[in-house]
C-alpha cells in the first residue's frame, strides 16, 4: 500500500505541473489585464492538435512539433487578443463572456475539422525509471522537468529582468507604472500573448501523454484557476505549486473514493484553504 501511495503521489505530482502552467496563465493574465481568461483551456486544446496534426499527419519530429505548435498558438492569441480581448482590460464580466465565447468557436471548429474522434500520437521517448522504486514513463518526467523549468524561467524573468519589473510595477500600481514610461497596451498584450503560448505549450506536452479530444481544455482550465486561486493571484512559483497540490489530492484521493468524485476533491481542499487563508497560501509572493 506505502509503494502505491508515493505511485499516485508522483503522478498526482507530473499532472499537477500542466494544471500549473495554466495557472501560471491564469494568474499572469489576471494581473495584467484584469480579465480571468477562461479561453485557456481551448489554447491548451489548440497547441495539443497542433501537435498531433504535425507529427501524425505531416511527420514532423515531435521536437519541432511542440515549438511550432506553441508558436501558433500564440499568433491565434494575439489575434484574439487584438480583435477581442484588447475591448474588455480590466473589465472582468465582458472578458469573462468573450471568453467563454471564445471556448464555443475553437470546439466547434474543432469538431468540423478533426470531429470529436480521440486522437493519440507515438510516445516520442519510450521506456521508463524507477523513482523510490515507482516505475514512471521517461516521457512524463520528461514534461514535468520542462513545465517546471518554463515556471521557473518565467519567475526569474519577472524578477530580474526590465520588462518583468514593469509588469510587476504595472500589477501593483497601474497608474505609477505609466507615468514611470510603461508601454501599457504593449505589456497587456504581451502578457496576455504569453499565457496563451503557456496554454498551448501545455498542450503539445499534454497529447505526447493521453489521447485528445475537443473537450480536454475545459477541465484543465478549471482546476487552473483552482490552483491560482489556492496559490494566491499574482504567485509565479505558487501557481505551480497550487496546480500540483491539486494533482496530488485528486489522484491520493482516487485510492480512497470512486473516480467520480474527481471534480470534487480539489474543491474541497480548496475551501478548506481559504477558510484559514483567504488570499492563499503564497500571497504577498510574488
Amino acid at each position: 500500500m506505502p509503494q502505491i501511495v508515493l505511485g499516485q503521489l508522483l503522478n498526482g505530482a507530473i499532472v499537477g505541473t500542466l494544471y500549473g502552467i495554466l495557472a501560471l496563465g491564469v494568474t499572469l493574465t489576471f494581473s495584467i489585464t484584469g480579465i480571468v481568461n477562461f479561453a485557456l483551456g481551448a489554447f491548451m486544446m489548440t497547441g495539443a492538435y497542433g501537435t498531433w496534426y504535425l507529427t501524425s499527419v505531416h511527420g514532423v519530429p515531435y521536437g519541432l512539433a511542440v515549438p511550432l505548435a506553441t508558436l501558433g498558438t500564440a499568433v491565434i492569441g494575439l489575434v484574439a487578443d487584438r480583435a477581442l480581448f484588447r475591448f474588455t482590460r480590466n473589465d472582468l464580466i465582458n472578458g469573462l463572456l468573450v471568453s467563454i465565447g471564445l471556448i464555443g468557436v475553437f470546439d466547434n471548429v474543432t469538431l468540423m475539422i478533426w470531429t470529436s474522434t480521440p486522437h493519440t500520437i507515438d510516445v516520442p521517448v519510450g521506456g521508463s525509471v524507477a523513482v523510490f522504486g515507482v516505475y514512471l514513463p521517461r516521457m512524463k518526467l520528461i514534461v514535468c522537468a520542462v513545465l517546471a523549468a518554463v515556471v521557473g524561467a518565467t519567475y526569474f524573468a519577472l524578477r530580474h529582468t526590465w520588462a518583468g519589473r514593469a509588469a510587476h510595477s504595472y500589477a501593483q500600481a497601474p497608474e505609477a507604472a505609466e507615468l514611470m514610461g510603461v508601454r501599457t497596451e504593449f505589456l497587456q498584450s504581451s502578457v496576455f500573448v504569453y499565457s496563451t503560448a503557456l496554454a498551448g505549450l501545455g498542450g503539445a506536452l499534454y497529447a505526447s501523454l493521453y489521447s485528445i479530444d475537443p473537450t480536454i481544455g475545459g477541465p484543465f482550465v478549471l482546476k487552473a484557476i483552482e490552483g491560482a486561486i489556492l496559490a494566491g493571484i499574482g504567485s509565479v512559483l505558487g501557481a505551480l505549486i497550487g496546480g500540483i497540490i491539486l494533482g496530488v489530492t485528486e489522484s491520493v484521493g482516487a485510492l480512497f473514493l470512486p473516480l467520480s468524485f474527481g471534480n470534487a476533491y480539489g474543491l474541497v481542499f480548496l475551501v478548506l484553504i481559504l477558510l484559514f487563508r483567504p488570499n492563499g497560501l503564497f500571497a504577498g509572493r510574488r
